[in-house]
């Protein structure tokens, strides 16, 4: 269990109260008749703890007016110190207990979204891939831009969420390092390119496909090889030399 400095001050002011209490009520017990019994150690202990406590017995009771003051003083300093402690340290056992049931939370959303194929863009061949992946029951997410695209795809049973691709602190909330594949199929290259750089930092040794369209945007992604080593898909250029080869 931890406390803050708030309940260990409250604690050591709640003690300090005690602690007057057991000495000037075994005090007063020696030097007078100042109690209808005789005031020991254990009895000062014993009256200050349930005079405190407020359950007050009433089979030790101070029967002089020095007594009753210091009695009266003893109940206001210890109500005080003792409801602050109380109040303080249930606090601390309240926030333990939501941060510990924050971070079950936590974890089981990271188990649910760390995929093992993760979909990043809405390009075709990402869209294709997500029904297939679905249909065979893979662990899949689709990374999206688009808030309306990503609640569409959500209301068809897909994994799919919108999120800013520019942002390296939300692409990491899906644990890119943990997935097998990645799949980039986006239409914006420039955007592209930048989610790879992301990636070459935070993704080292996930295996990484990126789908182009045209042999300008290949160009332009070879440039990134240098850092990450990528796998390149023109899926038009496959066609194309597929039926070439018909010809």
């Amino acid at each position: 269990m931890f406390l803050s400095t708030r309940s260990i001050a409250a604690l050591l002011v709640l003690s300090s109260v005690v602690a007057i209490g057991v000495i000037g009520s075994y005090i007063l017990g020696q030097i007078g008749n100042n109690f209808n019994e005789h005031m020991d150690l254990i009895n000062a202990i014993y009256f200050t703890i349930t005079t405190l406590s407020t359950v007050g017995y009433g089979d030790i009771v101070p029967i002089t007016p020095i007594a009753k003051i210091f009695v009266v003083i003893l109940i206001i300093m210890g109500l005080g110190a003792f409801l602050t402690a109380v109040t303080s340290i249930s606090s601390d056992l309240a926030t333990r207990d939501i941060v510990s049931l924050s971070e079950k939370i936590e974890k089981m959303e990271e188990e649910l979204i760390t995929p093992q194929i993760l979909l990043i863009g809405s390009g075709q061949i990402n869209v294709n891939l997500m029904k297939i992946l679905k249909e065979k029951k893979k662990k899949y997410v689709l990374l999206v831009s688009d808030k309306i695209e990503a609640e569409r795809f959500r209301s068809e049973g897909n994994k799919a969420y919108a999120i800013n691709m520019l942002s390296e602190e939300e692409i990491a909330r899906f644990h890119p390092e943990k997935a097998k594949i990645i799949v980039i199929d986006m239409n914006n290259v420039s955007d592209m390119i930048y989610v790879l750089l992301i990636l070459s930092e935070i993704a080292k040794e996930a295996k990484i496909i990126v789908i182009v369209h045209d042999t300008d945007t290949e160009k332009r992604v070879q440039t990134v090889k240098k850092l990450k080593d990528i796998e390149i898909i023109n899926p038009s250029s496959i066609v194309a030399n597929e039926i070439a080869l018909k010809l």
